[in-house]
């Protein structure tokens, strides 16, 4: 250890610490992205989000890490007088040239995918493929230096000296940086916020190292600056990820409450038309028997159509007792017709919960019209509700024939069950059923009472 650093110095000692601490610094950020990105994809919501820079920027972490570490065995083994040292020190120092012209090439490959091709900049993208093809003298500088000299030459102490090409290449990859630093400037309005600061930490940090270098080779800033820049990158990528993945699952949940709600909007204004249309049908056949009783008819249906439109409005479930009343005007307007001899029975033991607009009163009617011969006085039809411990039951009976239980429709023409079992789900959580048992056709209803512990809750 003594010969090490007297061999190397305390300064270049305290970089070789700190670029040990990086690697260790580094290879943790690797396997925490790695794990990251094979765990998103298993996530049912991070797996449809696309978080920009994943990939760019494990690749750069790499590629710093090989930057890193071909730096570390140079400090090491320079000035160390052995087989193994010469061959080490002449790998190291060619490997961290050729990467760190990688690095340079790999960022305006960055800029050219986020900046050009995002904003459709084909002069943009060619001048950045210009700047990429730049690189070319400086690796075939590189490639020369071995048998020339030209870029550095190892000493017969085998340590690292630089000459004129040096300056080329740090020239070269400073002008580089500096059109990458530009170009985020000039199209800042047109980039996204992360990548600006991506862009802009990569540009900074580097420059201040390549300058600092130039100035000094008893310290090598770059590798310092390149750990300052990839910690700040990690930060910002962290963020980034957390903000576009809840933005994501904000948007989502806005978008499945706005298609609930357009779909509940759909479904009420499928049912209206239903309820005027088999109303008006009433109406008019009263009307041509009895004045008086088609007034009365008619005031009947003024509530009716009240109560319906005032119900249909809210998106929210109402009052059990006003679909009661609905089905009390209904009543009305179906015994118009004298000739109707049907019974109608109410067994309400509870009222005191809400169910979504218009779920009763369409059972009730498929009953009437289609379960029942209404013109006979043995057809019964009975409305009840109850009341347990875990739920409110709401039951449409009747002794008629029934109807087929797996058709989609209530009646000919009628709403859909799907419908009202998709409503009563989406509102209360509630559920439909209908089943045959003894001579009865049975729709029952069952509000859990949680929910109107919610909707009280939502009241307050």
């Amino acid at each position: 250890m003594s010969e090490l650093v007297e061999r190397i110095g305390y300064p270049r000692l305290v970089q070789l610490i700190m670029e040990c601490w990086n690697e260790i610094f580094l290879l943790m950020l690797i396997i925490v992205m790695q794990i990251g990105r094979h765990r998103d994809k298993s996530d049912e919501l991070v797996s449809k989000v696309e978080i920009p820079l994943t990939a760019e920027l494990i690749i750069f972490y790499f590629a710093v890490f090989a930057y890193n570490l071909a730096n570390i065995f140079t400090l090491i083994y320079g000035g160390h007088n052995s087989s193994s040292a010469y061959y080490v020190m002449r790998i190291g120092i060619f490997c961290y040239y050729l990467v760190g012209a990688f690095q340079t090439v790999f960022f305006l490959d960055v800029i050219k995918k986020h900046i050009a091709r995002r904003n459709n900049d084909k002069g943009l993208e060619r001048v950045i493929i210009g700047f990429q093809l730049i690189e070319v003298p400086n690796v075939l500088l590189l490639l020369a230096t071995p048998f020339t000299g030209a870029l550095y030459y190892i000493n017969a102490n085998n340590e690292y000296n630089r000459v004129w090409g040096y300056y080329v290449w740090q020239g070269i990859t400073i002008i580089t940086f500096l059109f990458i630093g530009a170009v985020a400037l000039i199209y800042r309005k047109r980039t996204d916020r992360f990548i600006k600061q991506i862009i802009a930490v990569a540009f900074i940090f580097p420059v201040i190292g390549l300058l600092l270098s130039v100035v000094s080779s008893a310290f090598n800033f770059n590798n310092i600056m390149v750990f300052v820049s990839e910690l700040l990158m990690f930060m910002l990528y962290e963020k980034n990820k957390t903000e576009v993945t809840l933005k994501y699952g904000y948007e989502l949940e806005k978008a499945k409450t706005e298609l609930a709600e357009a779909r509940l909007s759909l479904m009420q204004a499928q049912i209206k038309p239903h309820f005027i249309n088999n109303a008006l049908i009433a109406v008019q056949e009263v009307c041509y028997t009895d004045p008086k009783r088609a007034a009365e008819l008619i005031e009947h249906f003024a509530r009716y159509l009240r109560n319906n439109i005032n119900a249909t409005s809210s998106s929210l479930p109402i009052e059990f007792k006003d679909e009661v009343q609905a089905v009390k005007e209904y009543l009305a307007i179906e015994h118009a017709d004298t000739g109707k001899k049907f019974q109608f029975e109410f067994d309400i033991k509870c009222e005191s919960f809400r169910v979504p607009a218009l779920s009763i009163e369409p059972l009730v009617e498929n009953a009437v019209k289609h379960g029942i011969d209404r013109y006979s006085e043995e057809s019964r039809v009975v409305l009840s509700s109850y009341e347990t411990q875990e739920a409110f039951h709401v039951t449409i009976r009747d002794n008629g024939g029934g109807f087929d239980m797996n058709a989609e429709t209530l009646g000919k023409g009628g709403i859909g069950l799907k419908n009202t079992e998709e409503r009563l789900r989406k509102m209360c959580g509630g559920s439909l059923e209908i089943k045959r048992d003894n001579g009865w056709t049975e729709a029952e209803i069952i509000i859990p009472r949680a929910q109107e512990v919610r909707y009280d809750n939502s009241n307050t």
